[in-house]
């Protein structure tokens, strides 16, 4: 997106090549220009995208029911990167202010942490866990009456919250309570993503939330407002759809409008098509790099931004993959990961030996989702491996029954290979078991790195 201005009807070439470049800024550094009642860029992108009317749309449902003293509960849904964090932050920051003063919620721990450090405050980034436990498992009221809560269709389900807290309720039947604990009125403002199911307990999706607001069972009267798509979930309750609260372009991945689909058509072993969109996503400038030398990803990373400071870029891996990764240099283990320090990972500048442009300390999917760097590394694990017909996902025995941990493991990787904003490397580990795992990469149209001369280069296949 290039800023000018014109005079209407007359188009200024010279000033139009000449004008600077501002594309949205990452996530971490949009939020904190809010905060600091900065502009953000006029990003035709961005506007396109609906997310100032799904913004101005949440605003009007909440002062709607504070007027009319009612109880609605709304979903903004979108793609991976498509704002809907940023559009639940604003809501919150506008309501700052107001008489109805609003709360952020996040079962992300570590993107709680992120902003919490970006922003220098506690007080609009909330624990999602640590806030039902407080208002959910009690009959304390919170003064919010406005409450937005991330990632709506990974809250835990009965199941996991009576191994978790000896309560068989949902997170959503507790987040109900406290909306109907709420003097007078309350909106509840859910964010949905699109296969982001990465955790135990998260597998039950909306169908909680339908069983939340029932009024056959002894609910006050909700109202739900949702993109069309989703009415059907609610069958039992007054649901209103809008075309605003569907997000559907992703921000984060600007130049390639394909990568999520690229991502599903590879996960899912349909290499033909995932190369025809590779072919279109390496002609948007979205470069997709393969390499099994993680030095050689380093270098080319590093030789890429040398002169650009403000870039963001990091090492990421496969939970399930840590112990084996570790062997060839990129430590995703469980106790490498604990150490380090989330918040200091995302926001320290390059040369900070806790920065994730040091290509130094890894992170899970755990620790990346509902984040963003502008060129991921991501570390490729024994945890699935292409069998050269299909996918082969390690067993594992997990402390809690999986409902399909094979679908979670997809899951794992679709939001590795979507945290990047310019583009993409792949670190396939010199490890024979997954010669077919590269196979399938440059089958799906991925391209290889190739070191020469001490540098890695690009080779057109």
């Amino acid at each position: 997106v290039l800023l000018w201005h014109a005079k209407p009807g007359h188009i200024d070439l010279d000033a139009w090549l000449n004008a600077e470049y501002a594309p949205l800024p990452i996530l971490i550094a949009a939020a904190r220009r809010i905060f600091q009642h900065e502009p953000l860029p006029a990003v035709k992108r961005a506007l396109s995208s609906s997310i100032p009317q799904a913004v101005k749309l949440l605003a009007e449902l909440a002062d709607g029911a504070a007027n009319d003293r009612d109880r609605v509960l709304a979903f903004v849904a979108g793609v991976p990167g498509s704002g809907k964090t940023l559009a639940g932050l604003s809501l919150v920051y506008e309501r700052s202010t107001s008489a109805s003063a609003a709360t952020f919620l996040s079962g992300n721990g570590p993107l709680v942490e992120v902003l919490r450090d970006a922003l220098k405050s506690g007080a609009f980034v909330k624990d999602l866990h640590a806030f039902i436990k407080t208002y959910g498992l009690s009959t304390k009221v919170p003064r919010e009456h406005v409450i937005v809560f991330d990632e709506a269709q990974r809250a835990w389900d009965a199941g996991y919250m009576d191994h978790k807290h000896s309560i068989a309720r949902s997170e959503p039947d507790l987040l109900v309570d406290v909306g109907e604990r709420l003097p007078e009125w309350a909106a509840l403002v859910g964010l949905v993503g699109d296969g982001q199911e990465i955790h135990a307990g998260e597998e039950a999706g909306m169908g909680q939330w339908a069983e939340a607001v029932d009024p056959g069972r002894g609910r006050a009267k909700w109202v739900v407002h949702c993109p069309k798509r989703m009415t059907s979930h609610f069958p039992n309750v007054t649901t209103i759809g809008h075309d605003e609260l569907d997000l559907t372009i992703s921000l984060r991945s600007r130049r390639a409008d394909h990568l999520h689909d690229w991502v599903a058509a590879f996960l899912g072993g349909r290499l033909a098509e995932a190369a025809r969109l590779a072919g279109r996503i390496q002609a948007e400038a979205f470069p997709m790099y393969l390499t099994r030398d993680l030095d050689d990803a380093r270098a080319y990373v590093w030789n890429r931004y040398q002169d650009e400071a403000e870039k963001r870029y990091g090492l990421l891996g496969s939970s399930r993959a840590g112990e084996f990764l570790k062997k060839f240099g990129a430590d995703a283990s469980f106790v490498a990961t604990k150490k380090i320090k989330i918040a200091r990972w995302f926001n320290e500048p390059r040369g900070h030996p806790q920065s994730c442009c040091e290509l130094r300390d890894v992170i899970t999917e755990f620790q990346c989702q509902g984040l963003e760097v502008d060129l991921p590394v991501v570390a490729w694990g024994n945890d699935m491996i292409w069998t050269g017909r299909d996918w082969h996902y390690k067993a594992v025995r997990p402390r809690y029954p999986l409902d399909d941990p094979e679908q979670l493991r997809r899951n794992c990787y679709r939001v590795l290979l979507t945290r990047g904003r310019d583009g993409l490397v792949i670190f396939v580990p010199p490890d024979p078991s997954l010669d077919f795992t590269e196979h399938a990469f440059l089958a799906a149209g991925v391209r290889p790195l190739v070191a020469e001369s001490g540098r890695p280069q690009v080779v057109a296949l």
